[in-house]
């Protein structure tokens, strides 16, 4: 299982039955029958005919499934993605440090679907609680001894899967089993598994009270690259988990990504500051996203590199999440022209490559940031079109490319441009679930993270209103 707490996921055993084992076979190793057992002859004329009648079964599903391509199939894609959090595939084992963020995947595209299925596991309690415990337990905590001449201190974050073989701790229980998990084994916090657990937490609806938010944040500001003399254009961008491990812009997204989300913890009567550099140092990070602009209008994931889709929008996002984007980009028509010129039907992701649909969501997100949520620049009913031939007509799911197998991330930007861009096509009827776009989670989860925004905006209007009504008594 993806929530299990060993491997992928759950291998089954088939008995193997002999009816009657040979001579030469005996003492083999394999299984004698348990009783008399007999079995049908299958003769070549009865195979002929077995193997004809499941032929004609998948041609039959074929010419279904290519009378229904390029229409959106809610059911099987829905299908597709609790199969995935059910039990994944062999290809996926190469991924099970990384399974927290196939669990982010399958949530967030199931919320894009409205999947009711998902709601269920959503309301009843000890479905949703076990997915709860399981990404807790995934929490670990890392002591700095201050060698980096900074003082010592304990921090907290998350790892992408069960690979340390903590013990697995219940953190509904009591308060001292909301302690993360310590292990033997030298580990460090990791800046996108910590994005995704935080932002899969809120969309299964838990309220982080298990989570330390300072301790948290101690350990983003720990990941930042402060050194310049040390770390030349890496300067003001973040690593991913530690020392000697890559740092670029998608580093930079998660880290500002976790504060935005933190801080109505670590602020709940102040609105979002996105100046604010009590973990993060903004300016420091703000130059290295500058470095990165590209003479093209596009963004790099690293200063003298060339722009990118990924890094385009995770540029962007960091930026918007800092209130600088026109600091950066005197002229929006910059980064909106290298955007639109990545259509060609489908996105692709840099000048010259084949359409990719994750692009669909890269790209399509980082416009949809610069044009203020109106998705004004791209021609969707093609970009629509090209995406929707990229379902897999018989098992749901996205493929990157049409005729690609399915896989958990491509399924997910795909749906996550579908609902940026107000998809409501044949078999979506009636819409997809929206999206926090700059944030990348379920609505509901970015509702949750705005909330004091909200209320402080709400706050000053009423005290406008108070003043306003008291000028006017004042002069009666």
């Amino acid at each position: 299982m993806l929530f299990g707490s060993t491997g992928l996921g759950a291998s089954t055993s088939a008995q193997t039955i002999v009816s009657k084992l040979p001579p030469e076979l005996k003492g083999q190793g394999l299984p004698e029958p348990d009783g008399e057992v007999t079995f049908e002859e299958i003769t070549p004329e009865k195979l002929a005919e077995m193997q004809a009648q499941q032929m004609a079964k998948m041609k039959a599903a074929a010419e279904l499934a290519k009378a229904n391509a390029g229409k959106f199939d809610l059911s099987k894609n829905a299908r597709y993605l609790h199969y995935s959090l059910s039990g994944l595939p062999e290809p996926y084992e190469s991924l099970d440090t990384n399974r927290l963020t196939l669990a982010h995947f399958c949530i967030q595209s199931l919320y894009i679907l409205k999947d009711q299925r998902l709601f269920h596991v959503l309301k009843g309690k000890e479905v949703r609680d076990r997915m709860i415990k399981w990404i807790y337990n995934l929490k670990v905590t890392q002591v700095l001894d201050g060698s980096d001449g900074g003082e010592p201190k304990t921090v907290e974050g998350f790892v992408g899967g069960t690979f340390l073989g903590n013990a697995f701790k219940d953190v509904f229980q009591s308060p001292s089993s909301a302690a993360p998990n310590a292990s033997d084994t030298p580990t460090s916090v990791h800046l996108a598994m910590t994005y995704c657990a935080l932002l899969t937490l809120l969309t299964l609806g838990d309220d982080l009270s298990h989570v330390d938010a300072h301790r948290i944040m101690l350990g983003v500001k720990s990941l930042q690259n402060l050194d310049r003399e040390k770390d030349g254009i890496l300067f003001g961008s973040f690593k991913s988990h530690g020392e000697g491990s890559e740092s670029d812009m998608r580093f930079c997204y998660c880290a500002l990504t976790i504060e935005r989300v933190l801080w109505k913890l670590l602020h709940p009567q102040q609105p979002w500051n996105g100046k604010d550099s009590t973990y993060v140092d903004k300016g420091a990070l703000l130059e290295f996203v500058k470095r990165s602009k590209c003479y093209d209008g596009g963004i790099a994931l690293l200063p003298d590199q060339e722009s990118h889709g990924g890094s385009y929008f995770t540029g962007l996002a960091t930026l918007e999440l800092m209130g600088s984007v026109d600091e950066v980009f005197k002229d929006r028509a910059e980064p909106i022209d290298w955007g639109v010129m990545r259509q060609i039907g489908g996105m692709q992701g840099r000048r010259g490559k084949v359409e990719d649909t994750c692009y669909s969501y890269w790209v399509g997100g980082g416009l949809n940031i610069l044009d203020g949520g109106e998705n004004l620049y791209l021609d969707k009913e093609p970009l629509h079109k090209y995406i929707l031939k990229c379902q897999h007509p018989m098992y749901g799911g996205f493929g990157k490319a049409e005729g690609a197998p399915p896989d958990v991330l491509h399924t997910f930007y795909s749906l996550g441009y579908l609902s940026l861009s107000g998809f409501a096509g044949e078999g979506a009827e009636g819409g997809l679930g929206d999206i926090d776009v700059t944030l990348g989670c379920s609505k509901e989860a970015g509702d949750w993270i705005r909330d004091v925004d909200k209320t402080y905006e709400v706050q000053v209007k009423e005290k406008e209103l108070r003043e306003l009504q008291a000028l006017k008594a004042a002069s009666t």
